[in-house]
């Protein structure tokens, strides 16, 4: 099955500098999720839709030697780099393939499937999450960490921070993706079979430090596609990214990241 890439955020090593922003902000409780089932030595672990490789090293480290960690992701930029970051550690137990999610085909060869943010980029996300269902073993867990993009808020309001959550949901709707899928996964989870379903809500926010920043960097990282798509000019995205930039700097403004579901099922 052939599907284009219609990604709406800046990708390649320009996009691996927010990936890397975005995995130093949620390492610690991506890590108590996948911890939470228990010991992982020996473990095998699939990332779909890597990204920057940086939750496939954490995990490498929870698997052990004697386990194994398999990760992918269309950009074969993203995936040359986080090869690299991989070999500069030292980590050998992780492989990296560049390919499309919609690839995957293989059949009970995990103990745990994972992707964290690809879903709500996807077309047809039911699709990904059934083979990812399908590519565990009996007993094994799917594990998947997205947005509700509505719950993203800022305090005191902003102008500015309501337009970027306005173009991020527009132009992600325009491409056919659910920048709120968040809501649905526990169904969408039961819908492809997995059972004992449950899921969290997490939202960082910030008065300071680089999370504060993931607002307006993603901002950044979308103007080609809003310029592409007519939503909006690009001197309108300049004027938003100079407000917003003033807006994070504020020492007493509040800038949250979107609402987080995590949601595990496991295959019987």
């Amino acid at each position: 099955m052939s599907h284009t890439n219609s990604y709406i955020i800046a990708g390649g090593a320009e996009g691996k500098e927010r990936l890397n922003v975005l995995a130093r902000i949620l390492e610690e409780s991506t890590k108590k999720l996948i911890q939470s089932h228990g010991n992982l030595k020996g473990k095998s672990f699939l990332d779909v839709g890597c990204g920057g490789g940086h939750v496939a090293l954490m995990t490498a480290a929870l698997v052990g030697k004697q386990g194994r960690v398999t990760a992918i992701d269309f950009d074969e930029t993203i995936i040359g780099l986080a090869r690299a970051d991989a070999a500069q550690s030292g980590v050998k137990h992780v492989t990296f393939h560049s390919m499309s999610a919609y690839d995957l085909e293989q059949k009970h060869q995990y103990d745990i499937a994972y992707s964290r943010f690809l879903l709500s980029h996807l077309t047809q996300p039911e699709i990904v999450l059934h083979a990812m269902a399908a590519a565990v073993k009996p007993g094994g867990a799917v594990i998947i960490e997205d947005i509700d993009f509505s719950g993203h808020y800022c305090y005191p309001q902003r102008r500015s921070f309501s337009a970027y959550v306005n173009l991020f949901t527009k132009a992600a709707n325009n491409n056919g993706h659910n920048a709120n899928i968040g809501l649905s996964l526990y169904k969408m989870m039961k819908d492809v079979g997995l059972n004992k379903v449950t899921f969290n809500v997490i939202q960082p926010a910030f008065l300071s430090g680089e999370g504060k920043w993931m607002a307006f960097y993603t901002l950044d990282k979308i103007r080609r596609t809003v310029v592409a798509q007519k939503i909006a000019t690009e001197a309108e995205v300049n004027e938003l990214l100079e407000d917003l930039q003033r807006f994070t700097e504020d020492k007493d403004s509040i800038i949250s990241m979107p609402r987080i579901f995590q949601v595990v099922g496991y295959r019987e």
